[in-house]
């Protein structure tokens, strides 16, 4: 087995650069950058939101944890002091449109076309 195979890839430099580009296309002004472990990815929207990103240890099911603090809100707020646990990406970035207040928007409808008449 090569060393290769026997570690798994970082990835998290992928995850910071899809994070920006999801700001990007949700029209957010910020930033997302590294920071100090635990925290692998930290968003700071110039609304004032800052939001932490921690990858989850290897004894649990989830991926990630978010973890936020809107402007105003007091350090160790609920969200901050309680991270959101993030199985997936999907659900990573439903996390971050509800710490950044981004809406959903409206769900594509895949039909199929009417027959020829």
């Amino acid at each position: 087995m090569s060393s290769a195979a026997a570690k798994p890839a970082d990835d998290t430099e992928q995850l910071r650069a899809f994070l920006a580009d999801s700001l990007a296309l949700w029209h957010v002004d910020g930033t997302v950058h590294a920071a100090d472990a635990p925290v692998i990815a930290e968003v700071r929207a110039v609304s004032g939101t800052i939001v932490w990103v921690e990858r989850a240890g290897t004894d649990t099911p989830f991926r990630w944890f978010a973890r936020w603090r809107r402007a105003g809100d007091a350090p160790g707020g609920v969200r901050e002091g309680r991270p959101r646990a993030c199985g997936s990406l999907v659900g990573l970035l439903a996390a971050l449109r509800e710490a950044l207040g981004v809406e959903r928007g409206s769900p594509i409808r895949v039909v199929s076309a009417p027959e020829p008449a």
